[in-house]
């Protein structure tokens, strides 16, 4: 099965569309979100709503998708890669809009901050190998050829460094430097950016340890860059990549887009080098040779086994000897691989992780909110009687999406926070409480008796009722759509749900917004510039409400280049405010990855902005008892 992304130019008002294909892999598509680390009480789990501190969702990715089935094959571009200099990807065009203020450019120079101090906990214990399961691989090994996360994120693809990174040391979300040192907007569509001089290929051939230039760089990102690869759209924005002696790269921009350094430290924005791509004109079967804290030791099918890298440039990571990453398909493999501690932690179900802790109370639970892949709603405001205001307004008040905050019995051990308010922005108002927004809107939900005020107003006609269209992407979606309708049966509004399978919601409620109302999976987010520009402008693509907003349309535009991002943070947020008083689109639920881990892993924390997979250096083990 497929995701076909269609990734919009955000800084055009024409909207031109890249088709890529893209393996499911659900799970880790978009894990960005909060962790919540709870010691669950042996009669059961854990619910995944908020509790104590919550953490703003990262600024993550925005390619707006179709769900495809399995029949898409062959999604892998075969080419042989030649180095080739300066290969510019397509230029944005630039934007016809009217402009709205004017982007704030960074201080000359500018030093990326630096990475958060990490003390080693005590009572570390170095060395060990983590052994770990996930459901789904990697198609091959090569990082620009397939957007998979389970490569860049969980596989061979953690051998690599890139220009950036993220720091979730401390649960932030900061872009800081991986293989740069410090880097400069020279111009408003100009970046200077100086490499470390500590910084060497694994000693590995055919590499075998010289440094990392900044021809190296610039040519993995031109070869990312080239039309077609999986990877490309990251890089779409960008006219050109320049080497100036062994550690100076310029980067020159179609336009201004404040989230340029956000895609340059994208997990799949991975550096490579030439001498390894000619070994056999492309990566998919290695050589696996990078500059990253990991070296891939084996690659197969089933598993990935990286050893830490002793020439790393930072000495106190990796804590542990490795990982070994076993990719196994079954549910009931891999709890039973838990149970028998073959395996130290592996993704599962709720429901599985219950059972298990039935038995061996010494079992963890960590749960990932995710609300760029949970259960969203949306109202057609081209049709009767969603083009009502007060009808959709009275329609949310029906809706209790509010979690329940106390669970007796439970222990939080751990939840991540930190990070600012324009790290996060989807422009999307989701129900919990970690949105500063929802205390200002709180009172748009579960009032009964003001949503009968409302309708009352309104003029109902007795033809007004409407199909729940709901997509089959589990039961929660199916209940909500069945909450939903009760709710608004409860205030005269007769509504019958509809059950479309995946595909069916994919071309009908995604592409051509042939619904009443839609409860289902939102588009897999990757960018928040796109996203706003593709669902919510008003000449949007994918805006299939209908709804139309020119103080929205002035907002999305303007943010698009404010490289101030405390300023951009207030527009996103404003955006947001207008997005939920139209009463036409919000997510009720976010969807949760499960992890079930044994008590002798310490600090696994998979706080993953945008595939950001550098925590696992700060694992470790204690001995088994």
């Amino acid at each position: 099965m497929y995701w076909l992304i269609f990734d919009v130019n955000a800084f055009s008002r024409s909207y031109e569309v890249e088709v890529i294909l893209y393996p499911i892999m659900h799970s880790t598509l978009s894990p960005h979100g909060i962790v919540r680390f709870f010691r669950v009480p042996k009669s059961g789990l854990i619910n995944e709503s908020s509790l104590g501190y919550h953490r703003m969702l990262t600024t993550t990715v925005l390619f707006i998708t179709v769900l495809l089935m399995a029949q898409c094959s062959g999604s892998e571009p075969e080419t042989t890669i030649t180095a080739t200099a300066n290969v510019a990807p397509t230029a944005a065009p630039t934007p016809t809009s009217t402009l709205g203020p004017t982007a704030t450019p960074f201080a000359t120079p500018t030093a990326i901050p630096a990475t958060s101090t990490v003390t080693p906990p005590a009572g570390l214990q170095r060395g060990g190998i983590l052994r770990f399961a996930i459901p789904e691989g990697p198609p091959h090994s090569d990082p620009h050829l397939t957007a998979s996360s389970s490569l860049a994120s969980w596989g061979a693809g953690l051998a690599y460094s890139r220009l950036f990174k993220f720091d979730t040391a401390n649960g932030n979300s900061t872009v800081v430097c991986d293989l740069c040192d410090t880097w400069e907007q020279t111009a408003p569509l100009t970046f200077k950016i100086l490499l470390r001089d500590d910084v060497t290929w694994q000693n590995l051939p055919p590499l075998n340890g010289r440094p990392v230039t900044a021809q190296d760089v610039v040519y993995s990102l031109n070869r990312q860059a080239n039309a077609g690869y999986a990877n490309s759209p990251l890089l779409s924005n960008i006219t050109e990549f320049t080497a100036v002696g062994e550690r100076e790269i310029l980067i020159r921009l179609n336009s201004p887009d404040s989230e340029v350094l956000e895609k340059l430290a994208d997990s799949h924005s991975r550096i490579v080098a030439k001498e390894a791509v000619e070994v056999s004109g492309d990566l998919r079967r290695g050589p696996t040779v990078g500059s990253g804290p990991w070296i891939a030791s084996e690659v197969h099918a089933e598993t990935t086994i990286l050893i830490a890298n002793p020439d790393y440039d930072d000495d106190e990571f990796p804590y542990l000897d490795g990982i070994d990453i076993q990719f196994i398909p079954s549910e009931s493999v891999r709890v039973a691989g838990m149970r028998s501690k073959v395996i130290d932690l592996a993704q599962a179900s709720r429901d599985s992780i219950t059972d298990a802790r039935e038995r061996f109370e010494e079992i963890r639970y960590i749960g990932i909110d995710n609300p760029a892949a949970g259960i969203e709603i949306a109202l057609n405001t081209n049709r009767s009687p969603m083009d009502k205001q007060a009808v959709r307004e009275a329609m949310m008040l029906t809706l209790d999406p509010y979690p329940i905050l106390d669970y007796p019995g439970s222990d939080i051990i751990v939840t991540i926070v930190g990070g600012t308010y324009q790290d996060s922005s989807l422009g999307l108002p989701p129900y919990a409480g970690w949105w500063r927004i929802i205390y200002d809107f709180e009172d748009r939900f579960n009032d009964p008796d003001l949503a009968n005020t409302l309708l009352a107003t309104a003029s109902l006609k007795p033809t007004d009722n409407v199909i729940i269209k709901v997509g089959e992407f589990g039961q929660e979606y199916i209940d909500q759509a069945n909450e939903m309708a009760a709710g608004l049966a409860s205030v005269g509004i007769r509504a019958d749900v509809e059950r479309v399978s995946t595909r069916v919601f994919g071309d009908e409620v995604w592409i051509t917004g042939d619904y009443d109302i839609m409860v289902g999976a939102p588009p897999p987010i990757s960018s928040t510039t796109a996203y706003l520009f593709a669902v919510h402008h008003s000449d949007g693509p994918w805006n299939t409400t209908g709804y139309s907003n020119p103080e929205i349309d002035r907002l999305i535009e303007a943010q698009a280049r404010e490289y101030d991002s405390a300023k951009r943070g207030d527009m996103l947020f404003e955006i947001q405010q207008l997005i939920l008083a139209g009463s036409h689109r919000f997510i009720a639920k976010t969807r949760t990855t499960h992890w079930m881990l044994w008590d002798y892993v310490n600090d696994f924390k998979p706080y993953t902005p945008r595939g950001d997979t550098d925590f696992l250096t700060r694992v470790w083990l204690t001995a088994k008892e």
